[in-house]
């Protein structure tokens, strides 16, 4: 199965990008946004105290010639207002992948899967 990717020509080339970027620059953005649970910076991901699921973001591109959509699906840290960080990580990852890819982003949808409790992360040896 061929690699997905993005390409932009202009005047001055081509410019290819790996769909694995666009997914990489998505996480990124999310997880700077206050409230969501995420991996930071573990090498295998953190795990919740919940039967060891994965909190990180997951992550689903749909790339077309002319734009790309996200599924992205998130935890959220107990006490945090859910609608207010799913809102967040939409506008977080349009404007970086935009920003950073160049690419247009046709929408970002968000599931949040699980609600944890505030800084599980740090009982995880972080």
């Amino acid at each position: 199965m061929a690699e997905k990717k993005v390409e932009i020509i202009d005047e001055d080339g081509r410019i290819t990008i790996a769909e694995d970027v666009i997914g990489a620059i998505a996480r990124i953005a999310a997880e700077k946004v206050g409230g969501i649970a995420h991996s930071g910076g573990t090498s295998g991901g953190l795990k919740s105290i919940f039967g060891g699921e994965d909190l990180a973001p997951n992550i689903k591109t749909e790339l077309s010639e002319e734009a790309v959509r996200l599924e992205l699906r998130i935890a959220v840290e107990y006490g945090y207002p859910v609608h207010e960080v799913a809102q967040g990580v939409q506008r977080n990852v349009q404007q970086d992948i935009e920003r950073l890819a160049g690419i247009t982003v046709s929408g970002v949808d968000v599931y949040v899967k699980k609600v944890v409790p505030p800084h599980t992360h740090e009982a995880e040896g972080e």
